[in-house]
Formats: C-alpha cells, structure tokens, sequence
C-alpha cells in the first residue's frame, strides 16, 4: 500500500460514489473500486458500504479517513517547509485566481515574466478556488474582505462597484432593464444595494462574476454594478451613482511557509510595484 491510495478513501467520503469519486481522481470507476478492494484486503475489514444511492464509510473507513487526512496534511507541510526554503529564482509557480481579476493584473504577470523568464507561472481561473492548504497552488489571487487568518497575504487595493448602464440605456432611466449576479460572493451586496435604491425593479437577468457582468452591461443588456476598474474604460458607458454601491477587497496570499521562497518573494514584489486602488 503507497500513502496516495488512501486518496481512494477520501474520494469516496467527498463524492459518494464510485463514478464520482472516479471523477475527483481522474480515472476509471473500476479502478477506484479494485483499489478500494486492494485496501481492505490489506486492512482485513470492510471499510465502504456499497448501497442502492452510493457509497458510505464503515466505521473502519471513517478511522482510515481520518489518518489518510492527516498523513496528507503532513506531507503538504512538508513540501510546503521544504520549498519554503528554496532561494532561487527558479521554478513553477501555480496562480489561482477569478476572471475578473485576471484581466486586471496580467500585464503584472508579463512584466513579471520579462523580468524572471526562468520562473513559470500558470494562472488558474475558474469560480471555485485552489486551496493553498493543500497546495492546489502557490498563491491566490483573491477579492474577499475577510482572507484566511493562517495565510501570508497583502492587499493590493479594491474593487468598488457602481452601476453602470449602456449611454443609449441611460437616457430612459425608467425603462431601463436591471441584471443581477448569480455567484454567492457579489449577489447579496448588490441584492441589498438594488433593494435599497430601486426597491420596485425586478431583475431582468443574471451573470456569474463580474467580468460577465461588464460585458452584459457593455454591449446593452441592462444595467448593472460593475467594478469601475473595469467599467471605466469603456466610453459607451456611463455611471449612475457617485458613490460605490459596495467595495471587495484585493487580496494576494500564500501559505506562511512560502513567503520567504525567493520565486514567491519576487511575485509579491512585481505585484506591490503595481499596488493601485483598483
């Protein structure tokens, strides 16, 4: 038995099933099941109910999850104390990050590129995150106004979203269509602000983040709150509102035990010379 076959165990635990657990590991069902016979072979106890809806772990299997989580734990630790050593400008560097702030901040990573071309970056964007805990990747690109208290992490400025609306929109205020945001991050502020301020329209549509959200409001759909780093390089649009309907914090972060890494150290400084109120 090898450490990486207890990842069987935890798979099970989090999918459910064979086909989703398959699905967690990137292989085949039939070998998330010949591998989960192979552990309790090994172990000489049932570790996994096979039932009508799914998969549940026996008590033996809860006690081997419980190890199989803390022996990962512990190696990520220690890749993370080892790599957290390495003072070389050299190496990968996997980024996670959302869109919208990916748009914003790549011409960071280019000019961080030109000026170390012997460290790799591969930025990540997707609307669930990589969890540094788990060294899913190095660093996080994130905007919350609450980061984890166990990361290392600067804020690089802010997001302040106003509403926006298309110059031909604008001019029919009372006609004018309203969208909204579909992702749990940005739908509760601008459910609030748009109660506060409109409280008889109805959204008309919805987008996942705001990076679709300036666009929906660029080319005419409706109006919306966009965040004015965005919203403000477009002449077709036009603000309707002095101040800012809410405001998410930019944050970049990485596990403590990394800050000291020299490849680390060098993108945290390529994005603090770019530090702007954003």
């Amino acid at each position: 038995m090898q450490p990486t076959d207890l990842s069987i165990i935890a798979a099970l635990e989090s999918a459910g099933t064979f086909t989703g657990a398959a699905r967690v590991l990137g292989v085949a069902h039939t070998t998330v099941s010949r591998k989960l016979k192979d552990l309790e072979a090994h172990f000489g106890a049932l570790l996994a109910e096979r039932r009508d809806d799914g998969v549940v772990l026996t008590p033996e299997g809860e006690r081997l999850l419980e190890s199989a989580r803390r022996i990962e734990a512990e190696l990520a630790g220690l890749e993370r104390d080892i790599a957290g050593r390495d003072h070389r400008l050299t190496g990968h560097i996997k980024l996670t990050t959302v869109d919208a702030l990916a748009w914003l901040y790549l011409p960071v990573l280019t000019r961080f590129r030109a000026r170390h071309p012997q460290i790799e970056v591969a930025v990540e964007v997707g609307s669930e995150l990589r969890s540094l805990s788990r060294r899913e990747a190095e660093v996080a690109l994130r905007a919350t106004n609450s980061p984890d208290d166990h990361l290392f992490g600067r804020q690089l400025g802010s997001l302040d979203f106003y509403p926006y609306a298309h110059a031909e929109l604008a001019s029919s205020p009372d006609a004018m269509p309203w969208l909204e945001y579909g992702n749990r991050d940005c739908s509760q502020p601008a459910s609030r602000w748009l109660r506060r301020t409109h409280p008889t329209v109805r959204p008309q549509a919805s987008v996942p983040t705001p990076l679709m959200m300036f666009r929906a409001v660029d080319t005419g759909l409706g109006a919306g709150l966009v965040p004015s780093a965005l919203a403000d390089a477009s002449p077709a649009l036009v603000r309707l509102a002095d101040e800012p309907a809410f405001s998410i914090a930019i944050w970049l972060l990485t596990p403590m035990e990394l800050r000291q890494t020299a490849r680390i150290r060098a993108l945290f400084d390529a994005f603090q010379d770019r530090r702007t109120h954003a």
